[in-house]
């Protein structure tokens, strides 16, 4: 019998930096955190505990991104994300990145940091055996402007990309603000895939699929609720970025 592959196609390269990286880049770029070792930091950049809701939750990205102070910040990270997924054997990963949201806490210029990513997976592809794909992400927790400008870039290097996802606040920014956004999406040949059915039900998993052309949902736990929805991805074969122990 072969091995079975061990494939992660949602893993967010902003919320998974080491954290001697973070350490380190806050040493480097005299950034003061709230601990001063790993142990330290742990529980201020991972969820160790249930979370009262989405915003909590992101919350936790905030000390990860805010050390990223140059493009060659975020390169490292990118590049690294690869490197970890390889001692963690995987066959395949899928890595997504929103690049506004890593660059705004000290203002690196959005399509600076679409390229540092995309040439730290580039980089990362020649010195590791691990198949790795790119994904954008937009965040819709900034307003449908930013998001433009966020496609705007990354749409700049599509050559590198497989997909632009919708990621953020769910219930405070619905897909119906990013049809034009998408429509863009789907004529530069990328596909789709949006975080939805979590902060909001199984109406936003419908908006994600009808208005946002996704072929696959970030999260989507609350598909549950709505059992023509559940019969609906069965028989469309759209499939549901979900951590089932989670």
């Amino acid at each position: 019998m072969s091995t079975p592959s061990r494939i992660d196609l949602h893993r967010h390269l902003d919320g998974n930096i080491r954290l001697r990286t973070i350490l380190e880049l806050a040493e480097k770029n005299g950034i003061v955190l709230p601990a001063s070792d790993e142990e330290s930091l742990r529980p201020f950049v991972t969820v160790t505990s249930p979370q009262p809701g989405l915003l909590e939750f992101l919350e936790k990205f905030r000390w990860s991104v805010g050390v990223l102070q140059t493009p060659d910040d975020c390169r490292r990270v990118a590049y690294e994300n690869v490197a970890d997924a390889h001692a963690e054997g995987l066959d395949y990963v899928e890595l997504r990145f929103s690049p506004h949201f890593m660059g705004q806490t000290h203002c690196i210029p959005t399509p600076a940091v679409v390229e540092a990513v995309a040439d730290g997976i580039a980089a990362a592809r020649r010195d590791f055996d691990v198949p790795t794909e790119l994904i954008g992400i937009l965040s819709r927790t900034f307003g449908t402007e930013v998001c433009r400008r966020e496609l705007d870039a990354l749409l700049g290097f599509k050559q590198h990309l497989v997909a632009i996802d919708l990621a953020g606040d769910e219930a405070g920014f619905p897909a119906r603000l990013f049809t034009d956004h998408f429509d863009c999406v789907r004529d530069a040949g990328l596909g789709v895939t949006i975080h939805a059915g979590e902060a909001a039900g199984p109406e936003s998993i419908w908006d994600a699929i009808r208005l946002l052309g996704a072929t696959r949902i970030g999260h989507g736990i609350r598909a549950t609720e709505d059992a023509r929805l559940i019969d609906f991805l069965g028989e469309n074969r759209i499939g549901i970025e979900c951590c089932p122990t989670s």
